[in-house]
């Protein structure tokens, strides 16, 4: 066995635990054996469990990225483009968080890995929606004066919501539902096709 699909397995056999178990009461041990593999093995792509968490969550991200870059992929106006990307963006964070169930304790919240780890997606994600935002003002869809700074806000405020949502604080609130959804990104990019609009964006 290749050890890149090895280590992917660990990877997984990690997330899976992490999210049944929680992180804390997972062990390189437990590991092991639901991989069906020796300690010696974990030890020789990871050196703790700090690093297998590390790239569980770079896993996700990844795939969080993948799929991203997948809906901007769709044959959309630039309009429409962005509003499918938040909406895709909001559900795809929604699946990750259910799928990692205990998991989402940390996930995202563990500001010192996760900031470390999601460093790059960020920068792809700021990059998507200045793409979205120059496309837009071309073809008059958009009058953003600043597509990298209005990128960058837009991005600021979606990641804004992340851990709220983890504690639960929209539980009440339906923030998925589909007329939230749509209230939330009118409200987010209204100002972007507003023929007079503020320097900075």
């Amino acid at each position: 066995m290749g050890t890149t699909k090895t280590r992917n397995i660990l990877i997984d056999v990690a997330r899976e635990l992490f999210a049944t178990q929680g992180v804390e009461n997972t062990t390189i041990g437990d590991i092991a054996v639901a991989a069906n593999k020796g300690r010696r093995t974990i030890y020789t792509y990871f050196k703790n469990k700090e690093d297998i968490y590390y790239a569980v969550i770079e896993t996700e991200l990844f795939q969080l990225a993948h799929k991203l870059q997948s809906e901007m992929q769709k044959n959309l106006n630039p309009a429409e483009k962005l509003i499918n990307y938040i909406y895709a963006r909001m559900g795809l964070f929604s699946e990750t968080v259910t799928r990692n169930g205990n998991l989402k304790a940390s996930f995202f919240s563990n500001i010192h890995v996760v900031e470390k780890s999601r460093h790059r997606l960020d920068i792809r994600e700021k990059k998507m929606l200045e793409n979205i935002l120059i496309e837009g003002n071309e073809q008059g869809f958009f009058n953003v004066k600043n597509p990298r700074m209005a990128a960058t806000l837009i991005h600021c405020s979606l990641k804004g919501w992340e851990v709220p949502f983890i504690r639960g604080d929209f539980k009440d609130l339906g923030f998925l539902s589909a007329d939230n959804k749509k209230n939330f990104v009118a409200f987010l990019i209204s100002g972007l096709k507003e023929k007079e609009t503020l320097n900075i964006v």
